[in-house]
């Protein structure tokens, strides 16, 4: 069962599921971002997921828009070790602008 059919068999107060439900949701994002950046310097990582993970980090995370975009350029880049490298630092920041909201 996912994680949003265990949450939903609880029926308590408070949006302390929701919670739990929008952080495991980043977290997935976050670990695709990581797959993206490990294999984009051997393949063309854009996509239709890509740009819906991108979409959820620019809607839910200070400075998204800033941060999804600036792997967008990255994964753009032609050189694929200079593509890797600039995309790796673009996760890390997003990564890094999640934990220090504290989600």
């Amino acid at each position: 069962m996912d994680m949003k059919g265990k949450l939903g068999n609880v029926s308590f107060g408070g949006n302390w599921s929701e919670d739990i439900l929008a952080k495991d949701q980043l977290n997935n994002i976050l670990d695709f971002l990581d797959l993206v950046a490990r294999n984009c310097a051997d393949e063309d990582m854009r996509s239709d997921r890509l740009e819906h993970a991108l979409t959820y980090v620019s809607e839910h995370i200070e400075k998204g828009e800033t941060l999804a975009e600036a792997l967008r350029k990255a994964l753009a880049l032609f050189e694929p070790l200079q593509r890797q490298k600039a995309a790796i630092r673009a996760v890390r920041l997003i990564g890094r602008s999640v934990r220090e909201k504290g989600t």
